[in-house]
Parts: C-alpha cells; sequence; structure tokens
C-alpha cells in the first residue's frame, strides 16, 4: 500500500529522518538507502511517496520512498507566508514620522508645492506595501490585521494611487462597502486640500508660514 507524507526531520550528514503519513501523527523513520533513486536528497518540508514497512524490531517505518513534491515547493503550496504585523505597524509608524518631518521642512522652506509629487509617490509605494502586507496576512488566516484606519490615513495624506493601485492588482478591499465608501471620502477629501494649496489662497497660507523662501 502506497502511502504518502510529509518530512519533518532530516539529517543529512546521517542520511536518515522522519515522515509523518497524511491524516496520521506518526512518525515514521526512514533512510536514504531506501530512495529508489540513490542521488535524491529529501529536506524537511518535502512530500514523499513511500511504502509502510518494519525494522528488525518489529517497529514501524517508510520504505520504497520517492520525493513526489521538492521542500521549496511543498512550503510555497501548502504553507502560506507569515508577515510579522508588529514589525509592518513599526515601520509604519517610522515612516509617518519621516514623512511629518518632511512636510514640515518644505513648509519651513516655503517648498512644499515642488516636492509634492515626491511625497505622493512615496506615500502611494509604502501604502501599496501596507496592502501587500494585509493581503498576505489575510491569505495566511493570521488573527492579527493591520487596521483598516491605518490604511485610510496612508491614503489621506498621499497614498491613495497606491492603494487604489493594491486593491486592483491584489483584489483587496475592493469589496468592503464601509471601507471603500471611507476610501472614496479619503480621496475627495485629499483632492480639495491639494487643490487648496495649488490655489492663490493655499500659496498665500504657505508663503506665511515659510521662514525660508
Amino acid at each position: 500500500m502506497q502511502l504518502t507524507g510529509k518530512v519533518v526531520h532530516w539529517r543529512d550528514d546521517k542520511g536518515f529522518g522522519f515522515v509523518v503519513p497524511d491524516n496520521d501523527k506518526q512518525q515514521l523513520f526512514f533512510h536514504i538507502r531506501d530512495f529508489a533513486d540513490t542521488k535524491i536528497r529529501p529536506a524537511e518540508g518535502a512530500r514523499l511517496q513511500f511504502s509502510l514497512g518494519v525494522d528488525k524490531h518489529g517497529r514501524p517505518l517508510a520504505t520504497q520512498l520517492a520525493v513526489i513534491t521538492p521542500a521549496a515547493m511543498a512550503t510555497a503550496k501548502n504553507e502560506p507566508v507569515v508577515i510579522d504585523l508588529d514589525y509592518t505597524q513599526d515601520v509604519a509608524l517610522y515612516f509617518r514620522c519621516a514623512f511629518l518631518v518632511l512636510v514640515v521642512v518644505a513648509l519651513l522652506f516655503g517648498t512644499l508645492p515642488y516636492v509634492l509629487p515626491i511625497l505622493y509617490i512615496e506615500a502611494s509605494l509604502f501604502t501599496y506595501w501596507l496592502y501587500q502586507a494585509d493581503k498576505t496576512a489575510a491569505i495566511a488566516r493570521q488573527r492579527q490585521r493591520l487596521p483598516e484606519q491605518s490604511l485610510q490615513l496612508f491614503s489621506l495624506i498621499g497614498g491613495w494611487p497606491g492603494a487604489l493601485l493594491a486593491q486592483k492588482k491584489l483584489a483587496h478591499k475592493r469589496r468592503k462597502f464601509l471601507f471603500q465608501r471611507e476610501f472614496l471620502l479619503v480621496i475627495i477629501g485629499n483632492g480639495l486640500l491639494l487643490l487648496w494649496l495649488l490655489s492663490q489662497h493655499g500659496k498665500l497660507f504657505l508663503g506665511r508660514l515659510a521662514l525660508w523662501s
């Protein structure tokens, strides 16, 4: 009877390891000499096809082994990538601080209208990265997720083009009505602010704030 299972331990220097059959928790010993292909070097995470046998002491082991899925492919297929969202949120905090510093410096030097394209590009790239991290967490069914308010905040400060691209390319947050309604208001609010900053009144206001120009 042919069984399949996953390698959970492998000692390449000793040439032996353990495989856990599908729908079973018992670890079965196997040895490199029992592979049909003598050039095979299995690794943890690889999926094997094998027969059930016994050693000289009557203990069950895996024999007549063959690799059906290499370790890298098995990991990619069966084990979704887990995202460290605590680290992601820490990076987001640092980005917000750096972004605020850049805006303040641009205001003081009276150069905000000229650096706006750069700020929008930076915010959009970072917002896309946040959407991608949250999408990966969703695929992995992680309990922790990025707060939607955080995604909307980065869209509000200029990252909405990146958010729009992420929603389309990653198919993320597109079907949540409340989120999309807030996202639309964010785009409108950011657009109105941008138009005001570029208007005559906005330029006069920025001129009063500038200490060096």
